[in-house]
């Protein structure tokens, strides 16, 4: 009876051993798929995150207005300045490539006359165009026994 219960142990545990090794064998595949999937999730949050990042900068680029809008960008801020009722006596431009930005700055000279409040609200609307339009220089100068003063401002646009 005892060789028949070793027999009966000896033949299940010969049974079992290779569906045991099989099961290991299983679990060890199933961790490296878990690993490589892992893996791969990294790589697409890193190549969603690079994608994001490219379609920001064109976006961010696209901001900036074409080389053939400044005509109509010029034409804005003196439009600007005269429905401030305040005169624009002279405008010189200077430009200049950037081209490790892809970019031409435009630096643009240009006096200002007209009452102290106008001439605020009118560097407060050029701030608002903050995005391709920077304040670089602003002298002002008051006017002898007027009440108007005179900026002498200079502008950096850039364009793409």
């Amino acid at each position: 009876m005892l060789s028949l219960v070793l027999a009966n142990a000896l033949l299940l545990l010969l049974l079992l051993l290779p569906a045991w090794e099989q099961r290991t064998e299983l679990e060890a595949q199933v961790r490296d798929l878990e690993q490589s999937m892992r893996g791969l999730q990294r790589e697409t949050r890193s190549s969603e995150t690079q994608l994001s990042a490219f379609r920001e900068v064109e976006e961010f680029s696209q901001g900036y207005p074409r080389r053939a809008d400044l005509v109509g960008l010029m034409g804005r801020l003196t439009k600007l300045a005269r429905s401030l009722s305040l005169q624009v006596p002279d405008v010189n431009y200077s430009p200049s490539e950037m081209k490790e930005a892809s970019l031409t700055k435009l630096v643009v000279t240009m006096g200002v006359e007209g009452t102290y409040g106008k001439i605020r609200r009118y560097l407060y609307e050029l701030e608002g165009m903050r995005r391709f339009l920077v304040i670089e220089r602003l002298s002002l100068r008051d006017s002898k026994g007027t009440s108007d003063v005179q900026v002498q401002l200079q502008l950096a646009l850039y364009l793409r």
